[in-house]
């Protein structure tokens, strides 16, 4: 896996930022509440060393301590590049207490590609499919008849294999960010 020298933390402040910017425009009464939540999740290599999917923090109003938990995050590991990316979709679905009838968004901040032949071409990935054999097409679907609104905030192009076959499933709008990524500092990580 590369360590590019983007800085995730200050990325997502702004988006914490721009959520709360862009809610701010809207006419608010005392039943509207924005509420984030943060689910994170490693390599399938990484579990027994540390967690392979987390619920850092469940949808709450407290959006200091939603910003004060994203700071404090390690972004490290993993013995190959794709991680275990339709484990943390999976328990941001299933797993986050959504409030049936609010407004849903997903902001799915992504380096790296799943696991699985049919979702990357890194030659190192030993895995034919998900290793937790976790149904992708049932995962978006799901999010789908939640109405829950996909946002990707794409970091590089690795993922662009497993988002064509998302495609075949749910609509998402991506964001790519504009980085200047000094490739001197680009580094391998073992």
């Amino acid at each position: 896996m590369n360590v590019y020298s983007i800085d995730l933390k200050k990325l997502i402040k702004k988006m914490v930022w721009d959520i709360q910017r862009c809610i701010s425009q809207f006419l608010l009464d005392e039943m509207d509440v924005l509420k984030v939540g943060l689910v994170t999740y490693r390599d399938h290599e990484d579990e027994g060393i540390s967690y392979l999917t987390n619920i850092d923090i469940n949808l709450t109003t407290d959006i200091k301590k939603f910003i004060n938990i994203a700071m404090s995050l390690n972004f490290w590991g993993g013995k190959d590049e794709p991680e275990a990316v339709f484990d943390g979709l999976k328990v941001a679905i299933n797993d986050i207490n959504w409030r049936k009838k609010s407004i849903k968004f997903i902001y799915h901040i992504l380096d790296a590609p799943s696991h699985g032949k049919k979702y990357n071409n890194i030659k190192e990935d030993k895995y034919e499919k998900c290793p937790k054999n976790i149904n992708i097409e049932e995962i978006l679907i799901k999010m789908r008849q939640k109405d829950i609104k996909y946002t990707i905030i794409k970091l590089n192009d690795s993922v662009d294999l497993m988002l064509k076959e998302f495609q075949k499933f749910i609509n998402f709008e991506v964001i790519s960010p504009n980085f200047n990524i000094d490739k001197s500092k680009i580094k391998s990580q073992e």
